[in-house]
C-alpha cells in the first residue's frame, strides 16, 4: 500500500482485505509506504482484525512510521499485529501455521494433535 490511508479510502481498505480473504489463511499487510494515516485507518484495521478472525486468518501489519505512530496512541496495548519488518512479520505468521498444524479436527474425537 502507498500513499494515504484517510476518510477517503479508510473504508475501502477494510472491505479490500475482506473480499480478497477468502481463499487465504494468513495475511500481511504492508504499510511501509503508507506516508499519512489518519484515524479512520485504525478503524480500518480493526475492522481487518475482526474480519481476519471470524474468518481464520492469521496476519500482521507491517508499518511506516506514520502507521506505527497512530498505533501507538490508537492501539497502546499492542493488539493489533503490529510487525517492526516484513522478515518480523513472516516469522510470526510462520509461528502460527506450525501452532495450526500441531492440531487435526476428527469428527468422531474432536481436536487431537497431529
Amino acid at each position: 500500500m502507498i500513499g494515504e490511508v484517510d476518510a477517503l479510502n479508510g473504508r475501502e481498505l477494510g472491505r479490500y482485505v475482506e473480499r480478497h480473504t477468502g481463499i487465504s489463511r494468513q495475511l500481511i499487510l504492508d504499510m511501509r509506504a503508507v506516508d499519512f494515516f489518519g484515524s479512520l485507518g485504525f478503524t480500518a484495521l480493526y475492522y481487518i482484525s475482526v474480519h481476519c478472525s471470524r474468518s481464520d486468518v492469521d496476519w500482521a501489519i507491517v508499518g511506516s512510521p506514520a502507521v506505527r505512530r497512530l498505533l501507538s496512541v490508537c492501539d497502546p496495548e499492542g493488539e493489533l499485529p503490529l510487525a517492526t519488518d516484513l522478515a518480523t512479520a513472516l516469522a510470526r505468521l510462520d509461528r502460527l501455521a506450525h501452532r495450526r498444524q500441531q492440531f487435526v479436527w476428527n469428527s468422531k474425537t474432536g481436536w487431537r494433535a497431529g
